[in-house]
């Protein structure tokens, strides 16, 4: 009788386990191959490094910041980085001063001005305050991400010819505002 009884058992069991690697059964996964290619990559002065594809304005900001070591080199923040008529940063903006602050933290030697309209004509004051406003946002912005307030210069001086007055431009200088730390003998 124990044997009539094991029998089902076994048959029971074998039944089971073919059961359970039937349905570990699985269509075949497509494998994800990554978007962009390796010249995406672009490494940084202190050696981390970012996905910037060719023609982005992510890369533009980094060759600008490259650009900087030979001589000052300007980079137009563009009119979708704050809010029309505001000195609030966009959506697009909080990500450029976000991508800005790392490029500057991972170049220390960088120095940026943040220039905005330097003409102060009847109709272009409001223009000039507000050109102001978002400088002094987007430096707050990025003393906030780490950057010492003396790597960044708010100043009026003139923009490009083509700028609006109430446009952020910035100016990187490289490695030129750096003096040495002179160790005292006493």
């Amino acid at each position: 009788m124990p044997r009539l009884s094991l029998f089902p058992i076994s048959a029971f069991t074998i039944a089971l386990a073919a059961f359970a690697l039937q349905s570990c059964k699985s269509q075949p996964q497509a494998v994800a191959v990554p978007a962009g290619s390796s010249k995406d990559i672009v490494v940084l002065a202190d050696g981390a490094t970012i996905v910037a594809p060719e023609g982005s304005r992510d890369r533009a900001m980094t060759d600008w910041l490259k650009a900087a070591e030979a001589a000052p080199a300007r980079f137009s923040l563009g009119s979708d980085m704050f809010k029309a008529g505001s000195a609030e940063l966009s959506r697009q903006g909080l990500g450029d001063a976000a991508k800005l602050a790392t490029l500057l933290r991972a170049t220390p030697d960088a120095r940026v001005a943040l220039l905005g309209g330097a003409e102060v004509k009847r109709d272009a004051a409001p223009n000039f305050a507000l050109a102001q406003r978002r400088r002094e946002t987007l430096a707050a912005f990025l003393k906030d991400r780490g950057i010492a307030s003396d790597r960044v210069e708010l100043s009026s001086r003139e923009m490009a010819a083509e700028s609006d007055p109430a446009d952020v431009e910035l100016v990187a200088k490289r490695g030129t505002s750096l003096e040495p730390v002179l160790a005292s003998n006493s």
